[in-house]
């Protein structure tokens, strides 16, 4: 439906130049230049909110559109940029429009969006505290050789108050940019996105210097993108291991933990029960759950049990698993886990949905959701989102035992909650029955000590 002539007319017969005076969020999402110029009729100075597209990539002049959006609504607190070509093309209005925008607080762009000179003006604002960026097609794909480099120029005072960061970044621009100094070291949520290729041993150093200089850090995000279709071979020593992930214990806030990587995370049992043990106040864990190479299983179902046991506040939980009815461990050793509401298992493999199902119903609280699936075609560049063919075909394979799980589960889970409320409903009784019982035999004690013998 066309509106244009619609706010032609309120244009025209408005009586005050505020159009929606009490309008504190906008959403304007458009394609044509028309379009775009009447957006600005609902911008004022008491708009703290906006999501907006950025000017057509044929429209010349973006910075004069940008500036507009300043002078109209110049006390915004975040700002939401939906952009359809690479940053290159609008890198000089986004500054211009940064710069008039002194008041915000968040910002989110597009992938490969946050260059050195966008993050170097935002170190300049004084009450920036997220940056982030989005994936997919509505908020639009910037192209990877333009963040290729990751230097941006912090002065003293750089970042006052930013807690949130997410850049695409190689790890050493990554550890770089965090020694420097004045770097943003009070953060308490990072996200790293990285499409080149890196050792074990360089994920191994960055976590140790990010626990030395980022204490307050407690959540981690780490996506190692790098894959190149029709090269996927397992290469045993550049798999990431318990060693790689170790000096995590060392952060002294940590309760969230994600890493994604196209090897499985070579990782053991007794491993992982150390990693739970140690690890009580753990809230989000995604151990790289959906490899594209997913072959090499070093955990089964019996990994789900030591986070369980361990860790009581566990809302999500990602793993890559052979669950092989074989390995089940007996269910009376069980303690269900009491705040999981989401359990990922990626690209892992079923054998006998139902005993699966069965097992994984004593564990399960009521409203735990399975996610089952791969998350590799949702970002990076267009080439970086196709899969080989024989990954896709077996990622369908192994999806539809998955979903024979995930449709039996939660009727399991009902039942085991109903067989422990009559348990737990049988202990009551009983135990008042013992108790009654033993009134009664108190009464009869005293009786008999009351009684008088005359001889």
């Amino acid at each position: 439906m066309d509106y244009s002539g619609l706010l032609d007319d309120m244009a025209r017969t408005r009586t005050t130049l505020d159009m929606l005076p009490n309008l504190h969020t906008l959403e304007w999402i458009y394609e044509d230049v028309d379009c775009m110029e009447r957006a600005t009729l609902f911008m004022h100075q008491r708009l703290r909110h906006l999501i907006m597209s950025a000017p057509p990539l044929r429209h010349k002049d973006r910075v004069s559109f940008f500036v507009d959006v300043c002078v109209r609504a110049p006390y915004l607190h975040s700002l939401d940029l939906r952009v359809p070509y690479r940053v290159h093309f609008i890198e000089t209005a986004i500054l211009e429009l940064l710069r008039g925008l002194p008041d915000l607080k968040k910002i989110i762009l597009p992938e490969f969006f946050l260059t050195s000179t966008i993050v170097s003006e935002l170190s300049r604002m004084k009450h920036i505290n997220i940056v982030q960026f989005e994936y997919g097609h509505e908020q639009g794909f910037g192209e990877e050789r333009d963040v290729d480099t990751f230097a941006p120029v912090l002065e003293q005072g750089a970042f006052p108050v930013l807690w949130d960061l997410a850049i695409t970044a190689c790890i050493g621009d990554v550890m770089r940019f965090m020694n420097v100094d004045f770097a943003p070291i009070n953060l308490t949520s990072l996200y790293i996105n990285t499409y080149v290729e890196h050792k074990p041993e360089e994920l191994h150093t960055l976590f140790v210097m990010l626990s030395e200089r980022c204490c307050r850090l407690s959540q981690l995000y780490v996506l190692l993108a790098h894959h190149v279709t029709g090269q996927l071979e397992l290469i045993p020593k550049n798999q990431i291991t318990f060693n790689t992930l170790k000096p995590l214990l060392s952060f002294p806030n940590l309760i969230a933990f994600q890493v994604t990587h196209k090897y499985p995370v070579n990782i053991t049992l007794g491993e992982i029960e150390e990693f739970a043990c140690q690890w009580p106040s753990l809230e989000n864990l995604t151990l790289n759950e959906d490899p594209l190479v997913m072959c090499e299983f070093t955990l089964d179902l019996r990994a789900l049990v030591p986070f369980a046991r361990h860790c009581p506040k566990l809302r999500r939980l990602g793993l890559f698993i052979d669950a092989n009815p074989a390995k089940i461990p007996p269910t009376l050793e069980l303690k269900p886990f009491a705040a999981l509401c989401f359990l990922s298992v990626g690209t892992s493999r079923a054998r006998d949905p139902e005993a699966v199902a069965a097992f994984m119903s004593h564990l399960c609280p009521p409203g735990c959701k399975l996610e089952v699936g791969v998350t590799w075609t949702t970002f990076g560049t267009r080439s970086c989102r196709v899969l080989d063919d024989h990954v896709r075909v077996e990622i369908g394979r192994r999806f539809h035992p998955w979903k024979c799980v995930r449709d039996i589960l939660p009727v399991l889970i009902q039942l085991r909650r109903e067989e422990r409320e009559k348990s737990r409903a049988l202990r009551e009784e009983v135990e008042d029955l013992r108790t009654r019982n033993s009134l009664l035999m108190d009464k009869v004690d005293m009786k008999a000590n009351d009684s008088c013998i005359i001889a």
